[in-house]
């Protein structure tokens, strides 16, 4: 089977969707099957690319969030591209100009198609205003957009049962759950020794977020309640994984709370040494409430890490109270959940091990495929 991979965003960004896309597409080749990635790229990508399964569209800079581009008029190459390829299936991860080109090239090439919802774009209108007022009218506006854009697709593949309600209470309706996978092998073998001399931690407790330093992501919350975290483990640390264009934003309320001693940003890290951070944290904090699924709570469980997430996230078809960490319903519930992990997280280790080697990636490419199989035959 020829699948074309229609996406906003690809590497060299590095986020869920990204992940998600790779695991995909190396476990379809493992299969005999052939995916092509089409997205947005830079002059310099284009040039420079080497992968003849990836092609980078003429694309601008989105100004908010400089790491993502839209690509600019792609119909026409879009069109040109898929019949050469000679494609089974259109697979659309993304909703912007790349995502109508998906839907331009299924019209005019007849060819059958399918959409997964990614991200919450709807909550992400900050990056546009910082006016309430207009915010909550671009959110509505984006709703409707996407009823829109979705009306065209057999089927969207949603990560969570949490994302398929919000999806149906939104009037998109032809959704099927899907989760996307992780490479358990991968992430449960890590050894984060060495990240304790780096730093220089000794025996303090680790606290570990990873992921994009986003403001939607809500780390303020984590900040905001450190300081009462510390005041009942003194020897706690925060350890912060990744960049983004919220990172100076946070280490500056960072430093507003006195909390620099205790907070730790690392900037980019290298995927290969993600597993050790897993390894020697003791507890993992995702307080997004923007995330469809939470792919990195799903490693971090994968190396025997619990995790806090909010009750109402997509993290809550897998984090289970006392079972794989906590669930929290306000601020204060947060704290408390983390110190409860301090205290007692190891117990959890084995459940979130078996939790999370269901979501192997191995086993949901495989589900993936008996659906492509489905959508091709239909």
């Amino acid at each position: 089977m020829r699948i074309a991979y229609f996406t906003d965003t690809y590497l060299p960004n590095n986020d869920g969707v990204v992940a998600c896309l790779l695991n995909y597409r190396k476990g379809l080749e493992k299969r005999g099957h052939e995916v092509f990635i089409l997205t947005p790229g830079t002059k310099k990508q284009k040039q420079e690319n080497k992968d003849k399964h990836v092609y980078y569209f003429t694309s601008a800079s989105f100004k908010p969030y400089p790491d993502y581009r839209l690509a600019l008029f792609p119909f026409r190459s879009a069109r040109k591209l898929l019949k050469e390829m000679n494609v089974d299936l259109i697979h659309s991860h993304g909703i912007a100009t790349t995502g109508l080109a998906a839907i331009d090239c299924a019209k005019n090439l007849k060819i059958p198609m399918i959409a997964s919802f990614h991200t919450m774009v709807p909550s992400a209108t900050h990056y546009l205003t910082d006016r309430a007022d207009m915010q909550k009218f671009l959110e509505d506006v984006s709703w409707k957009y996407l009823r829109w854009y979705y009306k065209f697709f057999k089927r969207v593949l949603v990560p969570s049962n949490f994302t398929k309600k919000i999806l149906e209470k939104k009037g998109i309706t032809n959704t099927n759950v899907m989760p996307a996978g992780i490479n358990y092998r991968f992430y449960s073998g890590g050894d984060g020794e060495w990240i304790r001399k780096r730093y220089r931690l000794g025996k303090k407790k680790i606290v570990l977020h990873v992921g994009r330093v986003v403001k939607e992501k809500n780390l303020e919350l984590l900040i905001t309640e450190a300081q009462s975290i510390i005041n009942k483990k003194p020897n706690v640390i925060f350890i912060i994984v990744g960049k983004g264009p919220a990172e100076e934003y946070y280490k500056n309320l960072v430093a507003l709370k006195g909390l620099e001693e205790y907070f730790i940003f690392t900037g980019f890290v290298p995927k290969k040494e993600l597993p050790d951070y897993y390894d020697v944290a003791d507890a993992f904090a995702f307080p997004s409430y923007f995330d469809t699924q939470g792919l990195v709570a799903l490693e971090a469980m994968a190396a025997g890490l619990p995790v806090v997430a909010p009750e109402h996230s997509g993290s809550s078809d897998f984090v289970k109270d006392m079972e794989t960490g906590y669930l929290f319903k306000e601020e204060v519930d947060f704290r408390e959940k983390l110190l409860l992990i301090l205290e007692n997280g190891k117990k959890m280790e084995k459940n979130c091990k078996e939790v999370a080697r269901k979501y192997d990636s191995e086993k949901k490419v495989d589900e993936l495929l008996e659906f492509y199989k489905k959508i091709v035959k239909e």
